[in-house]
Order: structure tokens, then C-alpha cells, then sequence
């Protein structure tokens, strides 16, 4: 059975059972549909899988559906899940605070690497070096930038996907409907896939190429391995410089 003549199906079954929201329950079956196909699952795989329409329509009358619990039994369930809500929110809170510390980490990163390249010096922050040093070491920051913005991208695409289906399941449970689950896991495009994968891909590359670079430039300029000792990094007690040590 494809999509269409799936949701055609199901749209006959839901006005025959006098289900009220029957165009948002079609608009959540075809959003599903959509989202297994970006999986690269076939129409007639993810028909089986959702079971025939008709099955599916029977379980959103909620009279039948929640008959043996009873108006007790529903409140019941309403109180257990508020409960497990709290938790949850406290889950949520902590996702996202992970997502903002990891883009706050990306624009320290690229502002202290555009710091290097640019020969500023704000504050008197950086550590002296020669300029070669900076430059390799600068656009190795920005590489690492560039990583940690797109694993903040991807972080709270997650988070947001994991409040959409903890929305959903207590939704379905607390309201006896039966509308799709919500995958865990982000729902991304093939051309949003492929891009970010690239972008972690070349981020990756050039931060392990321009770190192990500006190790090695900045050993031979220094002449010892230990360079940051040699240029007085952890133990420099002279005047702050001002842009970069020639």
C-alpha cells in the first residue's frame, strides 16, 4: 500500500468512526511517512509497519479504548505522568544548558583564533608567539570552532527532537490516542545530512592538520618540544605584549 492510498484509507476509516481531529491525525501519519522515507524506507514498508488503517483508526476512539479504566483510572494516569514530567523537565533543562555551554565554546574559540590571525591582543590575554606560530595555531582554533558549532547545531536539533516525542508519548498516553510516535533520534533532510556531515568531516581534517602543524612550527622556532616553556607561557612574568612576539 503506498502513502497515499494509505492515508486515503485511513482518512475513510476515521470519518467512519466519527473521530473529530481527523486532518491533524492525517497531517501526524503523513509527517511519519515522510520521516521513514528520509530513513530510506519504502511506502509499502512503512504501511506494514503502521498496520491497516483500519486497526489504526479503532484505536482512537478513547471510550473503547479506556473503557476498563474508568473516569478514576484516567486521573489516575493524568497524576503519574504530570509526575514524570517534572523529572523530565529537569532532563530537559540539563540538555540545553549542555547546548549553550558547547556554543559558548565555539565563539570562544573562533574569537581567540581571529585574535591570533589578526595580531590582536585584547586585554593582554594571549600568550606570546611567533607569528607564524599565531596563524597556524589561529585557524587551527577556528577549525575547532567550526567543529564545536556544528555539534551545537546537532546537540539541539536532538534535544528539541527528544521533547517533541516525550510531547507525543504523553500525548498517547494520557489522551488514548494513537498517533505515531515521534522518532528519538533528529530528522534531518538528505542535503542537511550530507552537509553536516562534510562540515565535521573538513573541520576534523583541518584541526588535526594545523595542530600537529603548528606543534611542529612552533618547536623548531622555539628550538625545544616543550615551546610553551621556552616562550614563558605558565611561568611569564614580564609586560603583557601587544599584538605578536616578532
Amino acid at each position: 500500500m503506498t502513502k497515499n492510498e494509505y492515508l486515503e484509507k485511513l482518512g475513510q476509516e476515521l470519518h467512519k468512526n466519527k473521530i473529530a481531529d481527523k486532518e491533524e491525525i492525517l497531517g501526524e501519519y503523513a509527517q511519519h511517512f515522510a520521516f521513514k522515507l528520509a530513513d530510506g524506507f519504502t511506502e509499502e514498508e512503512i504501511a506494514a509497519k503502521l498496520g491497516p488503517p483500519e486497526t489504526v483508526a479503532a484505536q482512537f476512539e478513547q471510550e473503547k479504548r479506556y473503557a476498563a479504566f474508568g473516569p478514576g483510572g484516567r486521573l489516575y494516569i493524568k497524576m503519574a505522568m504530570s509526575v514524570f514530567a517534572v523529572f523530565e523537565v529537569l532532563v530537559f533543562i540539563l540538555f540545553f544548558a549542555w547546548v549553550l555551554a558547547v556554543a559558548v565554546s565555539a565563539l570562544a574559540s573562533a574569537a581567540v583564533g581571529v585574535s591570533l590571525i589578526g595580531t590582536f591582543n585584547p586585554a593582554g590575554l594571549l600568550p606570546p608567539m611567533p607569528y607564524l606560530s599565531a596563524l597556524i595555531l589561529g585557524l587551527c582554533l577556528l577549525a575547532f570552532a567550526v567543529l564545536l558549532a556544528a555539534g551545537a547545531f546537532y546537540f539541539f536539533a536532538f534535544s528539541r527532537q527528544i521533547v517533541r516525542a516525550t510531547v507525543r508519548w504523553h500525548k498517547n498516553v494520557t489522551s488514548g490516542g494513537a498517533l505515531p510516535p515521534v522518532p528519538w533520534s533528529p530528522q534531518f533532510s538528505g542535503k542537511t545530512r550530507r552537509t553536516l556531515r562534510a562540515v565535521l568531516l573538513i573541520s576534523v581534517i583541518v584541526f588535526g592538520v594545523t595542530l600537529v602543524l603548528g606543534c611542529v612550527v612552533s618547536a623548531f622556532s622555539a628550538g625545544a618540544l616543550g615551546f610553551w616553556h621556552a616562550w614563558g607561557w605558565f611561568g611569564y612574568t614580564g609586560p603583557l605584549f601587544k599584538g605578536v612576539a616578532p
